[in-house]
Order: structure tokens, then sequence, then C-alpha cells
């Protein structure tokens, strides 16, 4: 199965910062953790009002992103809605991450620009997290390509999904799948 698009950790000692990564192997851009992330609807704000400082940067073939986070119910655990959006906040793709009871992980369901679901690993050794649609049509799948190794990635394989698409899924699958 050939992947489309990878996500690389550029430096075993360095977790913030991943390489977008094309089949050849060639780097196609980057995601970039802040120091302190912010949501959007924070209450205790580090950052300024509309400073993307607080946001995960993204570039992707030259476009720069903004992967933002907001609470959508505090509790106990707190369900989050992820978007990724222009420089001019609109929104690309968005997903809600949601703790539903009985359930031991969140359930991460894709809501822009198709309704899509990032299931759980269904593998042991190696992470492989499907992507299925409303009907639980397999749509792709998120696979951890080496059982052992000294940086971490992330490959996908979703026949007919835009970069942008590709590239915020992956970007999930690390921080909530993980």
């Amino acid at each position: 199965m050939q992947h489309q698009l990878a996500l690389q950790q550029r430096s075993m000692w360095n977790g913030f910062v991943y390489d977008f990564v094309s089949p050849a192997g060639v780097a196609v851009g980057e995601l970039r953790f802040p120091n302190f992330a912010q949501a959007k609807n924070a209450r205790l704000r580090w950052h300024p009002e509309g400073s993307p400082h607080g946001d995960v940067q993204l570039q992707l073939h030259g476009q720069a992103l903004r992967l933002r986070f907001e609470y959508t119910r505090r509790g106990l655990v707190n369900d989050l809605r992820y978007t990724l959006e222009t420089p001019a906040q609109a929104v690309l793709c968005a997903a809600d991450v949601v703790f539903e009871s009985g359930r031991r992980l969140p359930v991460v369901r894709l809501t822009a620009p198709l309704p899509a679901e990032l299931r759980p690993s269904t593998s042991f050794w190696l992470r492989r997290f499907p992507i299925v649609g409303p009907a639980g049509a397999p749509l792709g799948t998120v696979v951890e390509p080496h059982l052992i190794s000294r940086r971490f990635e992330y490959r996908i394989d979703w026949p007919g999904a835009a970069a942008p698409l590709q590239a915020f899924v992956l970007a999930l699958a690390l921080m909530v799948r993980r």
C-alpha cells in the first residue's frame, strides 16, 4: 500500500517540529507546535486576541496554515474542536474530539470538508488507525510504519483526499491518538 503523505519527527531530540514528506522522500511542509498552545475560547490567555503564537503552525506546499482548537464542553474531560484554517481564518478542515460515556478513548469525527471518523488503532504492535465514512465504509488509514525507530513517523493512505485534509488527519492522529 503506497502512502500519499508522511509526518516525520525532524529530530529525535525535538518533539515540537515535524516534516510532511512525499512518497519520494521530499519534504513538502512542516508542522510546528507552539511553546504554549492556546484555545480560541481560552479563559486564561497567554497570547493576545487573534495572535497566531498559540496555534500549531502548518506549512504545506508553500501555503501557511494554522491548526487551532477550542473547547466545546468542559468537564472532567474536555471535548475539543480542531480546525485547519488559513491566515484569514477560513476553515478548511474541522474535527470534533468527543469523550463518550462507556468508551475508553475519545471519538474523533471529521465534520468538514466531509464527514468521517478516525478510529482507534486496530493493530497491537504497530499503530493502524482506520478512517471510515458515515456508513462505516473504509476511506483510508493512518499507519505507523516502523516498530522501532529513532524518530516518530505516521503515514496516511487516503486515495482522493486533498493534501491539506491528509495533513490535518496526520496531525490529529499525532495529537489525539498517539
